[in-house]
């Protein structure tokens, strides 16, 4: 049951990530000559046009741990370690699916290490490559900061669940705990779950158009994780247990104080773990957190309440247990839970946050974005449980749901339905899980006023029957880039071929056009054997090019083709000159964030799908 069972430790700190926001809006993959004034104006840079794409740990420090008996740690070494990134390796990268897609950005390169205070790593390991799930609006206000001048996109919080593979362990010896942690690693596997909240995405123009200076420490955030063990047999992304979700949808009026959690029973240990890492907001941003006490309890078959425990969260408590709450259970309440929904309620006054469904079942696919190019084959998992435990049998439907794709509707997603294929049920097996394959044709340019590659689809598994009061998470659908289709040259030319690609990266990307404007042959030739061996390299490569992961294979080898024709001499033809205008030099220097943002009308009661908020 991943990070929940324990041994486990806690690290809270900072993260960057710098993300490149040309990209966000679909209009700008049209070729255009953009000029620095471009840039810095917010329908083409948005907040942060230079951004470099780098994600790494700042300031990293264990909090907590606690053994596989669920006790607290104490006086051990690995309190006073540190959490940190790669030291002899660039830092990782994350990137979103698609212009249309942003709500799954993807941590891509990232080693994680535990660092003692001599700076020897106790432990080295590859994080999998994971998308961010969970994304609600986690601070309730923007504090002492002008409302009006926050950009939106700071008031967002959101997880990453992943595993750590490659486990490489340092001197151990003075650590129980460690040893505890190496020892209960049979798999060679630990789970890491970590939240973030109070991101920095600066100030957007104010509502009298005045615009404001970056605030402090731009493009930083606040995380606070979880690294525990994980099993082959278990999902990668998530946790297999029991599912809460809120008794209340957002609204403007209401806005929510729970989110959604997860919970398991060890029996052997007779104890619930929830955690409530991604599930209380915080008062205001990088503020307080909601410190009402909490009870955890379930629901007897009259409906009532009934109590095991109480949390009463602040933010040392948070950054110690980073939101996971233990309570011991008697074997009455053992039993009791085994078939009831848990529940958390407002202490005193009472009032239902969060509980599963009344029949206790979830559904969820493990891997949940794929890029795919026409002729592609894919898979992933869906796991059923009710409460907790595998659902055999299963019906499992699965249909498009592109609702949460797009914006304002253009350029048009999910079209043409029939470039991506699969099954219209599935049935799980004895351990509750099936496997749903996928297959890619070709969408053809459906967005090719906007000069976008592929298409974008979502498709959502359920369970049979699902309907009202059964369980539902608006972010358990399955994200697809399907890339068009590409017939790689005989003989590429740089005019005719490869400018047309690249030149389209050296106008989303401004940053590296100091180094390298892609979008000029005699730039590109300069620096042609560095762009090939970035292009060479695995995608989970943090030096891997693009950073953005959107260049399709076919695009590449073509790309590499070119670079590697042995006739050109000291540089290959340039052929004739078809391709779009190279973008011009930018300066280095990055504006001062500008983002957009477009409210729904606050006359709608329901609170709009997040993407309004963070629109590309």
């Amino acid at each position: 049951m991943a990070y929940l069972t324990g041994p486990r430790l806690n690290f809270t700190g900072k993260f960057v990530a710098d993300v490149s926001t040309v990209n966000n809006h679909p209009a700008n993959y049209d070729g255009t000559n953009y000029t620095a004034a471009d840039y810095a104006n917010w329908d083409i840079g948005y907040w942060n046009p230079y951004g470099t794409g780098v994600w790494r740990l700042i300031d990293c420090a264990v909090t907590g741990a606690v053994r596989g008996d669920g006790t607290a740690v104490t006086a051990d070494p690995v309190l006073s370690m540190a959490l940190a990134d790669a030291d002899d390796q660039p830092p990782a990268k994350m990137v979103d699916l698609d212009s249309e897609q942003q709500m799954v950005s993807a941590i891509w390169g990232l080693v994680v290490r535990l660092v003692g205070g001599d700076g020897q790593a106790a432990l080295r390991s590859d994080f999998a490559v994971a998308s961010f799930t969970d994304l609600w609006k986690r601070s309730l206000t923007p504090g002492s900061l002008p409302q009006h001048t926050l950009h939106p996109a700071c008031m967002f919080g959101a997880a990453w669940q992943s595993v750590l593979s490659g486990l490489a362990w340092g001197d151990v010896a003075g650590s129980p705990f460690l040893q505890e942690l190496q020892a209960a690693a049979t798999d060679g596997l630990l789970s890491i779950k970590f939240n973030v909240v109070g991101y920095n995405a600066g100030y957007w123009i104010g509502d009298d158009g005045t615009r404001y200076p970056p605030l402090p420490d731009f493009a930083m955030g606040l995380i606070t994780g979880s690294i525990g063990v994980a099993g082959k047999d278990e999902p990668r992304f998530f946790t297999l247990g029991r599912k809460l979700q809120p008794s209340q949808p957002q609204s403007r009026s209401a806005p929510t104080l729970f989110y959604y959690a997860t919970a398991v029973v060890d029996e052997a240990r007779k104890a619930l773990t929830i955690d409530l890492g991604n599930s209380i907001p915080f008062k205001e941003w990088r503020g307080d957190i909601v410190g009402e006490t909490l009870q955890v309890g379930y629901l007897d078959s009259a409906r009532t309440f009934q109590t095991l425990g109480e949390v009463v969260p602040d933010n040392a408590w948070y950054q110690r247990t980073a939101g996971i709450a233990g309570i011991a259970l008697t074997d009455a309440q053992l039993t009791a839970v085994a078939a009831s929904p848990l529940a958390v309620r407002r202490a005193g006054a009472g009032t239902l946050l969060g509980q599963e469904p009344a029949d206790g079942k979830a559904l969820r696919a493990d891997q949940f974005v794929f890029r795919m190019v026409p002729g592609d084959s894919a898979e992933t998992t869906v796991w059923a449980t009710a409460f907790g435990k595998p659902l055999a049998n299963a019906a499992v439907a699965l249909a498009f749901d592109n609702s949460s794709l797009g914006g304002d509707g253009e350029p048009p997603v999910g079209t043409p339905p029939g470039a991506l294929s699969f099954p219209p049920s599935v049935e799980t097996d004895a351990a509750g899980k099936a496997t749903v394959p996928f297959s890619a044709g070709d969408p053809g340019y459906p967005r090719a006023v906007d000069d976008i590659d592929g298409q974008v689809y979502g498709v959502r598994p359920t369970l049979d029957g699902s309907g009202a009061g059964s369980y539902g998470n608006p972010w358990d659908f399955i994200s697809f880039l399907v890339w068009s289709g590409y017939a790689i040259p005989d003989e590429p030319s740089w005019e005719a071929d490869i400018r047309p690609i690249l030149a389209q990266y050296a106008a989303l990307y401004p940053v590296m056009l100091p180094v390298l404007d892609m979008g000029d042959y005699d730039s590109v030739c300069k620096h042609l054997y560095s762009l090939q061996y970035a292009l060479s390299l695995p995608e989970e490569n943090p030096n891997y090019m693009p950073a953005v992961r959107d260049l399709s294979p076919n695009k590449k080898a073509a790309i590499l083709k070119w670079a590697a024709n042995p006739v050109r001499g000291t540089a290959p033809a340039k052929g004739s000159a078809n391709g779009p205008a190279a973008p011009a030099a930018v300066a280095s220097a990055a504006p001062a964030p500008e983002p957009a943002f477009v409210q729904a009308s606050p006359a709608a009661e329901t609170a709009p799908h997040p993407a309004t908020y963070l629109r590309k």
